[in-house]
């Protein structure tokens, strides 16, 4: 019975001493963070979130890119062009030489 009271006096002792309950109540609230995986999902959430963004980025400069081909598709300019140098197409004024092999 004396070692139950003197137990209490501890305790109660610890308990009028703020700092300590203070820094008792953050080393269990980590440590329950800890095993219940909520900080390592955290971390992945914030890992996965850099992940995205950086290919939202890529894939923006992508759209403009193709935009901007798109913009150049709709060119009779570019069209002639793409003509000409992908299946060997010419103008009406252009000159002809047929080599014999």
């Amino acid at each position: 019975m004396d070692q139950l009271r003197n137990m209490a006096f501890a305790i109660q002792r610890w308990l009028s001493q703020p700092q300590k309950v203070f820094f008792t109540c953050v080393m269990v609230l980590i440590a329950t963070l800890f095993l219940n995986g909520t900080l390592w999902k955290l971390w992945g959430l914030y890992r996965d979130q850099s992940t995205i963004v950086s290919q939202s980025l890529e894939a923006k400069a992508q759209m403009r890119v193709i935009d901007k081909q798109i913009s150049q598709a709709t060119d009779t300019t570019f069209i002639e062009r793409q003509a000409r140098d992908k299946m060997d197409l010419v103008g009406d004024h252009d000159l002809i030489f047929v080599f014999p092999e």
